[in-house]
C-alpha cells in the first residue's frame, strides 16, 4: 500500500476557489461598511447643527410672531432656510366677571407655527418639521 503525503491538485484548487471567494466576499462587506460609514457621517454632520437652528428659530418667531415667516443662514459648513405659517390660533378660556356678570371673551393671542426646516451639507438635503407656539403681547 502506498501512503500518499501532501494534497492532491483537486484538492488544493478547491481550497483555493472557497479562500478567493472568502476574501472577495469580505472586500465588498469592508467596501459596503465604509460607504454607509460615510453616508452615516454626512447625515450627522447635517442634523447636529440643527438643535440651535430651531432654538434661534424660535426665537425668531416669538420675538416678532407674524402670519408667515421665513428666513435662511449658514451654520458652520451648513446652510439652511426655513418657513414658518399659522396654522392655529387661540385664546385664553373664557370667564365670568361677577361685578358685571358678563362673560369675557379674550382675544386671540396665541398662535400654533407649522414651521418647516431644509437643511443642507456637503449635497445632502434634510427637511424637518416642527410646531411652535407664540403669543402676541398684552395690549391695554
Amino acid at each position: 500500500m502506498n501512503k500518499s503525503r501532501g494534497l492532491t491538485l483537486v484538492e488544493v484548487l478547491v481550497a483555493a476557489v472557497i479562500l478567493f471567494a472568502a476574501l472577495s466576499l469580505s472586500a465588498l462587506t469592508i467596501q459596503s461598511l465604509r460607504q454607509n460609514s460615510a453616508q452615516a457621517e454626512k447625515i450627522v454632520k447635517t442634523l447636529q447643527p440643527a438643535r440651535m437652528i430651531t432654538l434661534s428659530i424660535q426665537q425668531q418667531i416669538r420675538n416678532r410672531p407674524e402670519e408667515t415667516m421665513s428666513g435662511a443662514g449658514e451654520l458652520g459648513e451648513v446652510s439652511y432656510t426655513w418657513q414658518a405659517s399659522v396654522i392655529s390660533k387661540g385664546s385664553a378660556p373664557q370667564s365670568f366677571d361677577v361685578d358685571t356678570g358678563s362673560v369675557i371673551v379674550p382675544p386671540e393671542r396665541f398662535w400654533l407655527y407649522q414651521v418647516e426646516l431644509e437643511l443642507h451639507y456637503a449635497g445632502r438635503t434634510e427637511q424637518l418639521q416642527f410646531k411652535e407656539l407664540a403669543w402676541l403681547p398684552l395690549v391695554f
